[in-house]
């Protein structure tokens, strides 16, 4: 076996780390630094580029493998995902399945607690858009309710077709309008005038009533 085809066999499979990466359309590439040698700009293995597409680049200094058909490194494609002390596994558990972003941004999924969490980092944003709609299901009977902490701004028409407890000061700066009986155990004022406190002059007593002429 002559030297050639020795260099070619150890170069069909060789561990390094991203020296660099380039995010070029239309295809992304990475250098890799083997120890010996860095790379010349190589593809990278994405987890879909057919009809569903995906973008995620790795970090300078990730470990990673080159594969190169036929021990020529300039053919070779470049596999990511390889933990180690400098970058190791955000969790030692088993039933969690999480995404950690280099900001703090988590999500995960407890599959023994069927626990779903994104957590973002402060002052991040989240917008999701359903031009069809958007449907969040709870059941109520196993703790299934929506709770929200912090304020609520919702631009457009609101329907409810269950009861509305209020436990703070309500304002309304339209008109409203009800169908049912309205009732209040404390005061109602309107352009500051009592409906308690309020008094009417000129009232008889006895069987005299107020507001017009009786038949």
């Amino acid at each position: 076996m002559n030297i050639e085809t020795l260099r070619r066999l150890e170069n069909m499979i060789r561990f390094g780390r991203i020296k660099t990466v380039q995010a070029n359309k239309p295809s992304p590439t990475v250098t890799v630094n083997l120890g010996d040698i860095v790379t010349k700009p190589l593809r990278l293995l994405n987890l879909r580029a057919g009809k569903d597409l995906t973008h995620d680049l790795p970090s300078i200094h990730e470990e990673c493998i080159v594969f190169s058909p036929s021990g020529v490194l300039e053919a070779g494609v470049v596999f990511v995902g390889l933990n180690n002390d400098d970058f190791p596994a955000p969790s030692n558990d088993p039933a969690i399945k999480l995404r950690l972003y280099e900001d703090g941004a988590l999500i995960s999924y407890d599959v023994k607690n069927h626990s779903l969490q994104a957590i973002l980092p402060k002052g991040a944003t989240a917008i999701l858009t359903a031009d069809g709609g958007l449907t969040i299901n709870g059941d109520t009977t196993i703790n299934g309710n929506l709770t929200t902490n912090g304020d609520v701004k919702t631009i457009g028409n609101t329907t409810m077709t269950g009861n509305n407890t209020v436990g703070g000061s309500q304002s309304v700066t339209g008109t409203s309008q009800s169908t049912g009986s309205i009732s209040t155990s404390g005061d109602v004022t309107a352009s500051g005038i009592s409906l308690q406190n309020h008094k009417h002059n000129g009232i008889k007593s006895g069987t005299d009533t107020s507001g017009g002429p009786t038949s």
